[in-house]
């Protein structure tokens, strides 16, 4: 009887940690003798179950590095990964051929006799047994030395590993060892000790004597991470690493020289964003089988990387100080490769609300070459509404058309509009020229500015998402930086009726207004006093009877305009507006009425007009603040809809030209609206109630009080002046 166990492969469960080889014996009195009827000393592979490692989902993330270029703000992370066993990072049986995961054909082994206590001064054996398609057997026959004597076995492989010392003398057990400079080279080293035993045999049978050998390296692998770029990671470097000492096979512990080596692998790897996380980048006889240690302070992991973006090649490294690399145990590091450049998008909304909205953000680009190009998109992710898309302009202080945008209106397209000296309109025409840019911007380079998102109106029965991406030309969508954002729908009533969802507008809070109590006058002495007269009178039309206009002509370019707003004008005069139950009738007629909705934005633009240069010299002012003026509770309402864009300009006799930009709107173009008092009691939204009180659209007929509606109440008057809610309201 063998007695031998045919076990010729490792399983994936034992995880390539220990393998095991048997020895058979049978005993003999006569040192070289053979006993009758028995078989000499072999040696066969088992699977010892008691040696097995843990399985590979026990593995440990026990540290993260954060690499970093000298010469730029890229990073490149890496996770170091423990797991037991050599090459088992994936809980799969690897078949590389510098990882051991069947046991070699051949091996070392030397055995040392003891007999009374005493060592022999001679081996017993000092053989290579070699595996015969069953077992391993010595190249000679060997017995049992005597029921009295005992024997060590100290066995290591592979054979053709280049060792600088192995054990010499029946009381030497360790291995001398240098790891090779290439990857190719080094080998998975396994050795196998047993303590001086007594025959195993047993009434002449042979038992087995198990060798559990030991993997004496620690394997480093490099793999990619979860997020990568593109371009190819060149080579991936270890500096620093303890490169030789010496293996005791009886305490199976590591004595470690000082001297140090520095690792290289060089994949050439392609990367892209879509390469797949744990792509191997020194697969097979590329894996690193190196000494167990503790790395040092001048230990270092360094990539260099060629950047496709940028064209430039990169290094970017990280201090392994500290590192741990336990014996018997693979290690991977785990690259991600962020790209050089920085993208971001900052300041924009979580929730937009279902009628226009120009969002405000803010677009970074930073350390990013010159001609590199990159695209910002904004994109709907739903149904859009009679044509309208979204579209997106960078900053631009010299747009006259943004700057009316940056005020709060959503300006869509430039309109003409031809006017007779008293401000009347001869003829207008609506152009095909867009006044809010498209939904892609282009550019090169690194940037930081302002952009305006324009968000038309969500009229649909569900919330739909806004997407903003920003992306370097080349790179993968991985890399891109988005932004989303839902913009609710509006919170339909049985009657088709929509109500905007949150309250905002000057801080939520706004007068009725008509019943203003101010009075402003500018004035400009100079030779551009005709321009300033032109732009003033631009905002005239026959009903404006409380913007008047002065022009006095003086020698020396001492010419004076002044130009004067009585808002007070208007306080007797409101005839419209005092419908109980249409309330976007009551919106539009009270937006128009003696055109106030544009000349309420007057002193904003008088504010910031400049005709070469020069500004309105003198601003006197009487009475309330003009935010009541600005913001009356019917213009915050139309604020919610679709303008367009006039660009008025005008030369004087000298030749000299003032352009600028006034907001648009035709009466029948208002379908975002303030309802009137009857229409109030249909608001119902459960998501965001109402709370407080809030403007209808209806004035009283008194020219001092307007209707006010709290939740579950009846419309009641308040005094125009005073500041309450306002909500929207859209029809089907």
């Amino acid at each position: 009887m063998k007695g031998l166990l045919h076990i010729h492969k490792m399983t994936a469960s034992i995880a390539a940690v220990l393998l095991s080889a048997s020895l058979f014996s049978c005993s003999s009195d006569d040192f070289f003798g053979k006993a009758e009827g028995t078989e000499g000393i072999s040696f066969g592979v088992t699977d010892a179950a008691e040696t097995r490692a843990a399985n590979a989902n026990d593995a440990q993330t026990v540290a993260h590095y954060v690499l970093r270029s000298d010469a730029s703000a890229d990073t490149l992370c890496v996770r170091a990964i423990v797991t037991d066993g050599i090459g088992n990072d994936d809980n799969k049986p690897m078949t590389r051929a510098a990882m051991q995961t069947t046991m070699y054909d051949k091996f070392n082994v030397v055995a040392a006799y003891k007999e009374d206590g005493n060592i022999g001064s001679q081996f017993f054996m000092n053989e290579i047994a070699t595996n015969n398609g069953t077992n391993w057997v010595p190249q000679r026959i060997y017995y049992w030395p005597g029921s009295n004597r005992q024997l060590r076995f100290l066995a290591w492989a592979p054979t053709d590993a280049t060792f600088q010392g192995v054990p010499n003398s029946p009381t030497a057990t360790t291995l001398q060892y240098t790891t090779p400079a290439e990857a190719k080279d080094q080998r998975d080293l396994v050795a196998a000790a047993t303590d001086f035993i007594d025959s195993p045999a047993k009434e002449g049978n042979c038992i087995p004597v198990g060798l559990q050998f030991k993997h004496l390296c620690t394997a480093v692998k490099i793999k990619t991470g979860a997020q990568m770029t593109a371009g190819t990671i060149k080579s991936v470097s270890i500096t620093n690493v303890k490169n030789s000492g010496s293996y005791d096979m009886v305490s199976s512990t590591w004595a470690l020289n000082d001297g140090t080596a520095n690792y290289t692998v060089t994949p050439n790897k392609a990367t892209t964003g879509t390469t797949p996380n744990g792509t191997d980048l020194n697969e097979g006889e590329s894996t690193l089988m190196l000494l167990p240690q503790t790395l040092g302070a001048d230990s270092e992991l360094k990539v260099e990387f060629h950047d496709n973006i940028s064209g430039r090649d990169r290094i970017l490294s990280a201090s392994l100080n500290g590192a741990e690399w336990p014996m018997g145990k693979t290690v991977t590091y785990r690259l991600s490769i962020t790209p050089e450049y920085e993208l971001n998008i900052e300041n924009t909304s979580e929730m937009l609300d279902a009628h226009y909205i120009v969002e405000p953000i803010k677009v970074k680009i930073g350390n990013l070459e010159p001609n590199a190009k990159w695209t910002l998109t904004a994109k709907i992710d739903g149904e859009i509404y009679n044509g309208i898309d979204i579209s997106v302009l960078l900053d631009n202080p010299e747009d006259g058309a943004l700057n009316v945008a940056k005020q709060g209106f959503w300006i869509d397209k430039y309109v003409e509009i031809k006017r007779n000296d008293e401000g009347e309109i001869i003829s207008k025409k609506l152009t095909n020229q867009t006044a809010r840019g498209t939904a892609t911007v282009t550019g090169t380079g690194s940037l930081e500015t302002n952009a305006y998102v324009f968000i038309p109106e969500n009229i649909g029965n569900t919330d739909r998402n806004i997407t903003i991406t920003l992306k370097v030309d080349g790179s993968s969508d991985a890399d891109a930086y988005k932004k989303t954002i839902t913009q609710k729908c509006p919170s339909w009533n049985g009657n088709n009726v929509g109500y905007e969802r949150f309250e905002k507008d000057n801080e939520g809070n706004c007068p009725f207004g008509f019943l203003w109590d101010r009075k402003v006058e500018y004035s400009y002495q100079g030779f551009l006093a005709l321009l300033f007269k032109w732009v003033a009178n631009s905002y005239k039309t026959a009903d404006v009877d409380y913007l008047t206009t002065k022009y006095t002509f003086h020698l020396w370019f001492k010419s004076i305009t002044t130009a004067t707003i009585d808002y007070t004008a208007i306080n007797n005069s409101l005839n419209v507006g005092m419908s109980a139950d249409d309330g976007l009738e009551n919106t539009r007629k009270l937006y128009t009425f003696k055109n106030i909705g544009s000349i309420s934005e007057l002193e904003n633009d008088f504010d910031n007009l400049k005709i070469l240069g020069y500004k309105w010299q003198d601003k006197k002012t009487e009475g309330g603040h003009y935010e009541t003026v600005k913001n009356f509770a019917a213009k915050m309402a139309v604020m919610r809809n679709k303008f367009n864009v006039e660009k008025r300009e005008q030369k004087d006799t000298d030749g000299n030209t003032v352009i600028f930009y006034v907001p648009y709107i035709e009466e029948n173009d208002i379908v975002w609206y303030l309802p009137a008092s009857n229409e109030q009691k249909g608001i119902t939204d459960i998501e965001y109630p109402l709370s407080g009180t809030y403007w209808s659209s209806t004035a009283a007929d008194d020219n001092t009080h307007a209707y006010v509606y709290s939740s579950g109440s009846e419309p009641v008057i308040g005094e125009r002046m005073a500041t309450h809610k306002i909500r929207a309201a859209r029809r089907k």
